[in-house]
């Protein structure tokens, strides 16, 4: 029996599936999993200039496509690429493992504490909250996949450091010989909405696959992630938005979410709620709609 996995192309993207179709294997032995690899609009834009994809979904959507169109079985994401809300016919199976979720500052080894040059990132939520912590930062994008920004970043002199996830540097085994990394609090630099989590998509009605793919789902993981895309759901940020949203479970069991917006006068904006772990979906909504009041 085989089962097609759906991934992008990327060094970082093959390496997540890969640990997704491992772990699939381990626990459906008779099982034979095949990665179908796709080209998305998200992989063109990186790979032909400094922009990035402007709307969560840009780099999930021909996987998503490739799903119902019947062309693979599941899909590995990224999940803070998913969008809140997908397509009725799709499901997150599984959220098989969440690496570190923070952000992180990459620099020359030994020049943390140099001024000048660029700040490299294309995420308007990591320049908000740099920007409290170097007010004269200027800002460039910075185009790649995550290993191809790491060696710009060591070889062009005129970038000061990058901002990247501590998920997609850690998943490729760490920075390049060079550079070195600073890992960002939570509480300053709040993460976007499922960084550091994988998510694998099924078709709704695919009872087979869903029923192979579910094995592999940790129920903390998709509690917090679903804290956290409901907060973006209810105050309608995509990937062009200076959000983020963080939630844990705390050892006395309560999910605590924190987020973190632009307010009108463009200054960092941050708050959080604390709730029962059944009531996820619910806090999200709830700390959206306290911090819109002010």
């Amino acid at each position: 029996m085989n089962l097609r996995l759906g991934t992008r192309g990327s060094r970082l993207a093959l390496e997540q599936a890969r640990r997704v179709a491992g772990q699939i294997r381990k626990l459906n032995p008779l099982l034979e999993v095949d990665l179908v690899v796709i080209k998305t609009s998200g992989d063109a834009r990186s790979e032909f200039g400094d922009e990035i994809p402007k709307e969560i979904g840009e780099f999930s959507s021909a996987l998503e496509k490739g799903l119902m169109q019947n062309e693979m079985d599941v899909a590995v994401h990224s999940a803070k690429d998913l969008p809140a809300r997908m397509h009725d016919s799709l499901v997150v199976g599984a959220y098989p493992e969440r690496v570190d979720p923070r952000d992180a500052w990459v620099f020359r080894k030994g020049e943390n504490g140099s001024t000048g040059g660029w700040v490299g990132t294309e995420s308007p939520r990591r320049r908000l909250f740099w920007s409290e912590r170097c007010p004269k930062a200027e800002f460039r994008n910075i185009r790649g996949n995550i290993d191809r920004r790491m060696d710009r970043c060591l070889e062009e002199k005129n970038w000061q450091g990058i901002l990247l996830a501590c998920a997609g540097i850690d998943r490729l085994g760490g920075p390049i010989k060079g550079l070195e990394i600073e890992r960002l609090d939570v509480d300053w630099m709040v993460p976007a909405p499922g960084q550091g989590a994988l998510a694998v998509q099924c078709r709704r009605e695919d009872h087979r696959t869903i029923e192979f793919v579910r094995k592999l789902d940790d129920r903390k993981i998709r509690t917090c992630v679903t804290a956290e895309k409901s907060f973006l759901q209810t105050w309608g940020g995509g990937c062009s938005e200076s959000l983020g949203a963080f939630s844990q479970i705390q050892p006395n069991g309560t999910l605590h979410l924190r987020a973190g917006v632009r307010d009108s006068f463009g200054r960092p904006q941050r708050a959080s709620i604390e709730g029962p772990q059944e009531e996820a979906e619910l806090l999200g909504v709830r700390l959206a709609e306290e911090m819109r009041r002010g």
